[in-house]
């Protein structure tokens, strides 16, 4: 079982900038959101509005995804979207929808429902939702939902109306009323159909300079964030922002720019007392000549193309084990004679918490700063 997508809920770019694929005017928010985060990602009323991970997180073979889901408004037509998995065209295989009065359920493409109801969902609460899946043809399959852990909805065999599963979709349809927020987002490959478990996912930024820091140039004239040492600065901000960062010019030989990230116990949430599942390294980079580069994540190098746009890559550790500094993120360059720049950068951490309060989707803050403890719905 690998990880394969985390996204805390907009917290690493205060945006949603780390999704390829959008529909709509999804954002990161501030009015609703879990725990100890910063933002949700919310998706407007009345309009379809979806985000779609990037192609092959999933597949037919088996594959998990846990989200926590805090309901504004119930929807005023039935069937309406909440999450689902796609081809890698993006059309959608099966998906979990509510119906006008909150009840979970289990759709295929047509929104035809697949099994019997699930849990009844109330507004103003979070709740945490997966979903695990094995599918062999449109005929033979089997699906099992989970809410807050506890079993939902279980089908074998049901008809779908295609197969080859590679993405995982959220966000809502066009309706009058659902007013939706989402965080906290984990996808794995498991074909274990079952709950993968109460994982909560954060960002972690930069915080000082890396073991090597071969770009020269800083980019923008102001002090960036404002927040850590040496580059970091430049490449931590929030909301991200590709006026600032560092940049080199190639000439002949490879060039290293890495951060050290800041400790569990700082930045949005502690988790220093906390397991750690996995994480995810992310950075925006362009070249203005096109070229093979590499993102650093923990020390070890994978190859990434940058071109002239500032776009953003990513990269799983595949590491239960918190990055130990100097080599936590960045960038190596190609030999190409050529300008390459790093805007942003940071790490997604996939993690379960552990206290009395942190140990159920019933935790979340409200606008207003308040922790919001409703009770068993």
């Amino acid at each position: 079982m690998a990880v394969t997508f985390l996204e805390p809920g907009g917290d690493a770019d205060f945006g949603v900038g780390l999704w390829p694929t959008k529909q709509g005017s999804p954002a990161a928010v501030s009015d609703f959101v879990h725990g100890g985060h910063r933002r949700s990602i919310g998706f407007p009323v009345n309009t379809q509005c979806l985000l779609v991970t990037p192609v092959g997180v999933v597949a037919d073979a088996g594959g998990r995804f846990s989200a926590f889901f805090y309901l504004n408004a119930l929807p005023a037509a039935a069937a309406k979207t909440i999450a689902g998995i796609g081809t890698s065209a993006g059309s959608r295989i099966a998906v979990l929808a509510l119906t006008t009065g909150g009840v979970l359920t289990l759709t295929d493409a047509s929104n035809v429902q697949i099994g019997t109801n699930g849990k009844t969902l109330s507004t103003g609460r979070w709740y945490r939702i997966s979903m695990a899946w094995t599918i062999t043809s449109t005929t033979v399959n089997r699906f099992e939902i989970f809410v807050d852990g506890a079993s939902s909805i279980s089908v074998t065999n049901g008809t779908l109306t295609r197969t080859a599963s590679s993405v995982v979709i959220f966000g809502s349809v066009a309706d009058t009323a659902q007013d939706l927020r989402v965080s906290d987002i984990y996808i794995d490959n498991s074909n274990a159909l079952t709950d993968p478990g109460n994982i909560w996912v954060t960002a972690k930024r930069p915080f000082a300079n890396g073991t090597t820091n071969g770009f020269t140039t800083q980019i923008g004239a102001g002090g960036g964030s404002g927040y850590g040492t040496g580059h970091a600065p430049q490449v931590n901000e929030r909301p991200s922002n590709t006026a600032n960062g560092w940049s080199v010019v190639g000439a002949g030989s490879a060039v290293t720019e890495e951060y050290t990230i800041e400790g569990k116990n700082v930045g949005d949430i502690d988790i220093s007392s906390s397991t750690i599942v996995d994480y995810m390294g992310w950075v925006i980079a362009s070249s203005v000549t096109a070229e093979t580069a590499s993102i650093i994540v923990g020390g070890v190098s994978s190859n990434i193309s940058l071109s002239n746009a500032n776009l953003p890559f990513s990269k799983m550790a595949g590491s239960s084990i918190y990055p130990a500094g100097g080599t936590d993120i960045g960038i190596v360059t190609s030999t190409t004679l050529t300008t390459v720049g790093l805007y942003e950068a940071g790490i997604i951490v996939a993690y379960i918490p552990r206290g009395p309060l942190l140990n159920s989707g019933l935790d979340g803050l409200s606008s207003g700063g308040a922790l919001n403890r409703q009770p068993l719905a």
